[in-house]
């Protein structure tokens, strides 16, 4: 299968309010092992998914690692389907931008970020975003449908990225997985950020 327009869909193409969304979750093992776990995840997306929200197809690029310019497409629950690609990829974090015909307009980086203490790290996902159009912005930030749904599947997302991370870890069977949200919406009258 190949995406019929590979154009970027950059934030000042989407419509509405845009939004910065960050999801932390500790995991209680030193940075070098959590990239191990992000090695796994550049090489299948799909398998820490929520697949009954959304399901990672790759349409270019090797199957077992991930370079920029490779493309997905997101099969999201729902009329909208979301491709995007491949922007960067590092030893500690990749990011995806979206292409045209994705539900938003913007971009979401995944990355591992090292704990104050040197025995535990944090895994990450940031998305700064707006609709597509009129129709994606009442179901996403009028009636909350969509943004309901997009919070349970990253949320899910970095559950499973701690829980996989830390299985053979002898604190895996006590340790609490709790996701930290950050929301900001940047005000349409005075483009500033504020919490939401």
């Amino acid at each position: 299968m190949e995406l019929e327009n590979h154009e970027k869909q950059k934030i000042e193409d989407g419509y509405g309010a845009a939004y910065h969304r960050i999801y932390t979750i500790r995991v209680p093992i030193a940075i070098d092992a959590s990239r191990e776990e992000l090695r796994k995840l550049k090489a299948d997306l799909n398998h820490y998914s929520l697949h009954l929200l959304a399901r990672f197809e790759k349409l270019s690029g090797s199957a077992t690692q991930l370079a920029p310019g490779d493309e997905f497409q997101i099969h999201i629950s729902g009329p909208w389907n979301g491709p995007v690609r491949v922007s960067e990829v590092t030893e500690n974090a990749f990011g995806l931008i979206t292409l045209q015909d994705h539900f938003e307009a913007g971009r979401i980086d995944f990355r591992i970020l090292p704990g104050p203490d040197g025995k535990h790290s944090f895994f990450q996902i940031e998305s700064v975003a707006r609709s597509r159009d009129r129709v994606v912005d009442f179901v996403y930030d009028k009636l909350p449908i969509a943004k309901v749904a997009q919070a349970l599947m990253w949320t899910a997302f970095c559950e499973k990225f701690a829980k996989e991370a830390t299985e053979n870890t002898g604190d895996c069977a006590t340790e609490v997985y709790e996701v930290k949200i950050q929301t900001e919406r940047r005000n349409e009258k005075t483009s500033l950020w504020e919490e939401a």
